[in-house]
């Protein structure tokens, strides 16, 4: 069996990047040819957006792969905004049966998160067209950019770009339920979850140590800036590991407050090693997380997870 990857990759390397790899490993293992598309994001802000609704170059590039790897199947991981929907019609053309696993809410906000200003934001999930998300600014904070955004996802929704999909693989059942009954119309019998799931190095039992630790973008729908409010208050310490837009906090708190440690981005063999060693993994996660693969990864390990 053969099977084609296709994936656009993240600025900030994260957990569903990790998620594509995973599974290309686990497929390889159980003798799956497997071949990857992976687009990227490194094109300038301009060139995105103009491409957001029909990406030609991604369309010929996921053709020509296509005819020349022969898959049984495609695989969709994250589309935005290198891939954009046009790798969908290439697919069509072609006449392979496709699936997409849905790692976060673009479908159904702008935002991509459901999230906006330190909160929860539900008013996309029914609306036809996200008018309040456009208002807010939910996405870059700019309304210009959020329109863009809305309306190259809602011309594809009323054009049935969506429900060309064969499946839909959402990561909890929480998930599933959401996209059911929103406004994109799909069917019970289109979603099916599927968790994610962690490989384990093999590794030397390691001593457990007098620290809290955690791991993840350092992002604010990730409780971030909750994280670093109450361990700056309290003598715990705390090791942080990863990247992300609020980086530069994190290093700001950890040069003020010394039981405040940023490891920066750490390899799988490093994160496992620390998981094994620390007291307990923190995750103040303040939005609709999807099946995040640091908590799979602590259990792994048996180790105690704190969560919000």
């Amino acid at each position: 069996m053969k099977v084609l990857v296709i994936h656009t990759g993240y600025q900030y390397k994260g957990g569903e990047d990790t998620v594509v790899a995973e599974e290309i490993k686990l497929l390889q293992a159980a003798g799956v040819t497997v071949k990857l598309v992976e687009f990227n994001n490194h094109q300038n802000v301009l060139w995105k957006l103009l491409t957001l609704p029909f990406n030609l170059q991604s369309y010929i590039k996921t053709k020509k792969t296509i005819t020349a790897f022969q898959p049984d199947v495609v695989h969709i991981h994250n589309l935005h905004f290198g891939g954009s929907p046009s790798v969908i019609y290439a697919i069509k053309r072609s006449k392979v049966p496709f699936v997409v696993t849905i790692h976060n809410y673009r479908l159904l906000c702008p935002s991509g998160i459901l999230f906006h200003n330190g909160k929860l934001f539900l008013d996309s999930l029914h609306q036809n067209f996200p008018w309040k998300a456009v208002q807010l600014g939910v996405y870059k904070n700019s309304k210009l950019i959020t329109f863009w955004v809305s309306l190259s996802m809602y011309l594809h929704q009323k054009s049935g770009t969506w429900k060309l999909c064969n499946k839909f693989i959402l990561l909890s059942e929480h998930a599933r339920k959401l996209f059911l009954n929103s406004k994109l119309g799909l069917t019970s019998s289109q979603l099916v979850v599927k968790p994610n799931f962690c490989s384990v190095p093999k590794l030397q039992e390691q001593k457990v140590e007098d620290y809290f630790l955690y791991v993840g973008r350092l992002s604010e729908e990730k409780g971030i800036m909750l994280l670093l409010s109450v361990f700056s208050s309290s003598e715990y310490p705390i090791k942080i590991a990863g990247d992300g837009p609020l980086k530069h906090e994190v290093i700001n708190y950890s040069s003020k407050y010394p039981n405040i440690e940023f490891l920066g981005s750490l390899d799988k063999t490093q994160v496992f090693t620390l998981l094994q060693s620390c007291t307990a993994l923190v995750f103040p996660s303040i939005w609709y997380e999807g099946m995040p693969l640091t908590i799979i990864e602590a259990f792994a390990c048996g180790t105690p997870v704190i969560s919000s």
